[in-house]
């Protein structure tokens, strides 16, 4: 079965839920999981039907999951439970009883199967039973982790074996036993209400918590869906590794037993640094034949605090992606934002403004890449070629801004653009190619192409020419792993997200842009001497005031009086350089270019004779 899915918890007020439930079918989602807690089933019964006829109504399919119940499932959700029932909990090998429902004690059974009923009247598709285990000791407060259980009076009778002997095999087979004892009592309830069961394993196959006979769950007759959620950042493997190791064991495993195999990845307490891994992740899942693929949770959980990260935002963008096989981030709509237009002015003030905010740290993150861009633009220009720029749409406008800025600020002629003002031209695959062409491109140049979604024909077809005509190429796009950015020698990639209005690249993605070009063609130009420290002294002094920032250029960099920097400007015959180095080294104009021309043009190193 083909399907991707998202948890989602933590909202009970209807009409926020149906908008949150909006963006998830948008996005290309075709389940949610919702999870449906001890409290839920106390005071939200009514509500979480509401919520789950609400899933339907945009095309979900809907599983439920007992969230924390009894400590005995997944979920940072309390039990209300065992504070009334403690004589039905479990007991440590030590004989200290412990918040958790013992799976054996019929009491509890009764309890999870109640429970199931309201899931179903609820109406959901499928009881999702999550990770079922025995107690964790450190999840009851306990420190010891050797601990375990359970030792009351009801496993006693049922196992027949001296438990106070420990955790040897055999009270290891009863426990594992009794989880799958459990899960067939339980799944044959559902089954007898017209519901359906998924069982979602923890990744383990051996120690005190895991199954190590993945078939006797499998086999169970009542089962419509194994599942498995193989959080690799809790183990020591890799995530392609890991993932991919438990996937074929669900894949092989299901098949045994004409089960669908369901696989869950985290998004949740993920940095943008953990997006390749979650990538591989998926890719790993794919590979082994599982193509029910889900997350935990929606918009990787950024709205709780002890799973959040400060880049769940990009992380959520990724494995939609991911999962769902969208098209460009930065294209998406945002369902949050259907309401843009019903919203006062300050307010679409500060929403635009904080989501600019988050331009800057995604191109700090791309430091490394975009360093090694210019490393390779100096070494062309040193060399006598040129920075080409390719564009079309906002991104052409954008780099053919920058190009034309550097010529007067940098006394250069050796960044040009080549673009497109017809919007119609950025689909024409040839017209790229021939624009470049038509620029005599060879191998002394270096092309950096720019496309915010990494696929426009235009910018494509004129990398491709330029690696034909043996010019070095650069990508700079605002997704990850575009085809742009796999047909270049050098990537920048600045995941930027969805645009505030969908589509609209000359916003996040053009102010990234912006920045990035920005940071190259500056940069470039202080490694090719066009700067005196933080000075700009190479400047095209054409008009007055222009005129005035080389003579002051002139005055810092000397501390010279200023007639003396009027006639050494004037002997220069207003070059800011020369007139520079003649103050600093004391020499005539004529020796003064002479000793820049040696030097590369590079004034520290034309006066370094004279300044340390």
């Amino acid at each position: 079965m083909k399907r991707a899915g998202v948890s989602y918890f933590g909202v009970r007020i209807p009409r926020h839920a149906r908008r949150d439930l909006e963006d998830i079918a948008a996005r290309g989602y075709t389940a949610v999981l919702h999870t449906f807690s001890e409290n839920d089933l106390a005071y939200y019964r009514g509500t979480m039907a509401e919520i789950v006829a609400a899933s339907h109504k945009v095309g979900l399919e809907v599983q439920m999951c007992p969230w924390g119940l009894g400590r005995t499932f997944g979920g940072e959700a309390e039990s209300r439970w065992v504070t009334f029932h403690p004589e039905a909990c479990q007991v440590l090998d030590d004989g200290r009883r412990v918040a958790t429902g013992c799976l054996n004690n019929p009491v509890y059974r009764a309890f999870c199967k109640e429970w199931a009923d309201a899931a179903l009247e609820a109406g959901a598709d499928y009881v999702f039973w999550d990770e079922p285990h025995w107690t964790v000791p450190e999840h009851v407060g306990v420190d010891d982790p050797e601990r375990w259980a359970c030792v009351c009076r009801v496993c006693a009778e049922l196992s027949g074996l001296d438990l106070s002997r420990g955790l040897t095999p055999e009270v290891q087979q009863f426990r594992e036993r009794s989880v799958v004892d459990f899960l067939g009592e339980v799944t044959a309830h559902v089954a007898a209400r017209g519901g359906k069961n998924t069982i979602c394993l923890l990744p383990l196959t051996e120690g005190p918590h895991g199954v190590s006979d993945w078939d006797s769950v499998a086999a169970l007759p009542h089962l419509s869906v194994l599942a498995t959620d193989p959080y690799w950042k809790n183990f020591a493997e890799s995530a392609e590794s890991f993932v991919g190791r438990f996937a074929r064991l669900l894949a092989e495993t299901a098949g045994r037993h004409d089960v669908e195999a369901q696989m869950w990845l985290p998004s949740f307490g993920l940095t943008r640094d953990d997006i390749p891994d979650l990538e591989a992740a998926v890719q790993a899942t794919h590979a082994a034949g599982v193509d029910d693929v889900w997350t935990w949770g929606y918009e990787a959980c950024g709205h709780m605090t002890h799973l959040a990260t400060p880049d769940s935002p990009l992380v959520w963008e990724a494995v939609t992606a991911a999962l769902t096989g969208g098209g460009a981030a930065t294209e998406r709509q945002r369902v949050d934002l259907r309401d843009l237009d019903l919203r006062p002015t300050a307010e679409l003030v500060r929403l635009i403004n904080d989501e600019d905010r988050t331009v800057a740290g995604a191109v700090a993150d791309a430091a490394e890449s975009i360093a090694a861009a210019i490393d390779a633009i100096v070494e062309r220009l040193e060399s006598g070629g040129r920075l080409v720029y390719v564009g079309a749409g906002s991104s052409g406008r954008a780099a053919a801004a920058d190009a034309a800025e550097c010529g007067p600020t940098f006394s250069t002629d050796r960044i040009v653009a080549v673009t497109t003002e017809d919007e119609a031209a950025e689909d024409n695959t040839a017209a790229g190619a021939n624009d470049l062409e038509a620029l005599g491109v060879d191998e002394k140049d270096i092309v950096l192409a720019v496309s915010a979604s990494g696929r426009t024909p235009y910018t494509l077809s004129a990398v491709e020419q330029a690696a034909k005509d043996g010019a070095r190429t650069i990508g700079l796009a605002c997704v990850r792993d575009s085809e742009l950015t796999r047909h270049v020698q050098l990537a920048i990639e600045i995941e930027v997200g969805p645009e505030v209005i969908a589509g609209s690249t000359r916003m996040k993605a053009g102010t990234a842009q912006k920045l990035v070009l920005n940071s190259i063609s500056t940069i470039t130009m202080v490694r090719l001497g066009k700067t005196f420290g933080n000075l700009m002294v190479d400047v095209q002094a054409s008009n007055e005031k222009l005129r005035a920032r080389a003579r002051r250029a002139v005055a810092i960099a000397t501390a010279a009086p200023e007639d003396e920097v009027a006639e050494a400007i004037s002997a220069a015959d207003g070059d800011t350089k020369v007139a520079i180095v003649s103050l600093l080294a004391g020499v005539d104009a004529q020796t003064a270019r002479s000793r820049l021309t040696a030097a590369g043009g590079v004034i520290r190193e034309a006066v370094a004779d004279v300044v340390g």
